[in-house]
């Protein structure tokens, strides 16, 4: 467990900065947000994709994915290239979105002041959706290499379509709802913006954890295959060290008797289920509320039912990868 722990971790953040750049551009794209807003979690995002770009690099690296007998070794190399392009057409994005003074909405309403609705787009507006474009299109080809890395672990070839599914629904609810919440802070300092940006984030995020529940209950085969190859270890585990111990002596006083079986709190089974009401059921039923509190324009309520969304879906996708890389060796 604690050699995947790092690649949890891997898994967990390129989902997340990945999922919440695309909902930022995809915000962008629709100019309904304060551009002060953008610029300030364009800054944010580029950061947290760097640092997933440095786990990758100590921890996710082609040459320590090839140790693991069950990934496919003949997509681990094209895993760095993607992942960098992501980061680096998120510099240029940042850059023209603090450029350009006319993003977000009030930019829109003082250009159709200013030109009517003949309005052209700004050079620095077309240069910066191309770029934030590309950005997008790097981060999906990342998440389409990560799942075939990781296809393997399922049992057949639909249950393998659904692994690499699973990271794209994944990361559109962990990015989503991150970027959401922090839109619901915007609401705070300037009430009088319309309701409809939070709304549209709020909904793919529903989307996303929709998403994520049909994967999991039609490719449930994947994680299956993953738990199989490790129930039979631990017995023979016990077996082989009350053998030893029998044939040698301990010199010392042990605290607990050596034929004790070591068992953990919790099966597979039953953290199955937790991750079902963790990362599932509770976050629709919140996601239900939030979208009725939106509806009413009341945003902190909202903003604080999506910090409990937030924590739920991290707790979800973190047992959820866990499970699915029990069984990798």
């Amino acid at each position: 467990m604690l050699l995947t722990l790092p690649l949890i971790l891997f898994i967990v953040m390129t989902e997340l900065s990945i999922g919440a750049f695309t909902v930022l551009y995809l915000l962008d794209w629709r100019n309904q947000v304060k551009r002060s807003f953008l610029v300030t979690y364009a800054i944010i995002f580029l950061i947290l994709t760097g640092l997933t770009v440095l786990v990758q690099q100590n921890f996710s690296t082609p040459e320590l994915l090839n140790t693991f007998a069950l990934l496919d070794k003949a997509w681990t190399g094209y895993l760095p290239l993607p992942l960098l392009l992501f980061l680096l057409l998120m510099l240029p994005y940042t850059i023209l979105l603090w450029l350009d003074k006319k993003a977000g909405v009030e930019g829109k309403k003082k250009a159709e002041e200013e030109e009517g609705e003949g309005t052209r787009r700004s050079s620095l507006r077309l240069l910066r959706l191309v770029s934030g474009g590309l950005a997008v299109l790097a981060g999906l080809v990342t998440l389409f290499v990560l799942g075939m890395i990781f296809r393997p672990l399922a049992t057949s070839g639909l249950a393998g379509a659904i692994t690499v599914g699973s990271f794209f629904a994944s990361a559109l609810a962990l990015g989503g709802v991150l970027t959401a919440m922090w839109l619901g802070h915007w609401y705070l300092v300037t009430p009088a913006l319309s309701e409809k940006p939070l709304q549209f984030a709020t909904t793919l995020v529903l989307l996303g954890v929709l998403a994520q529940l049909a994967f999991t209950f039609t490719g449930g085969s994947a994680i299956a295959a993953s738990q199989s190859s490790n129930t039979a270890k631990p017995a023979v585990t016990a077996t082989a060290t009350s053998a030893v111990s029998a044939a040698t002596p301990a010199p010392r006083a042990q605290v607990k008797p050596t034929d004790v079986p070591v068992v953990t709190p919790l099966s597979t089974n039953a953290i199955s289920w937790l991750r079902i009401l963790v990362a599932f059921v509770l976050p629709l039923v919140l996601l239900g509320f939030i979208l009725k509190l939106i509806h009413d324009r009341s945003f902190q309520s909202a903003t604080g039912m999506l910090y409990l969304v937030v924590v739920l879906t991290l707790a979800g996708e973190a047992m959820a990868r866990g499970l699915f890389l029990m069984g990798l060796q």
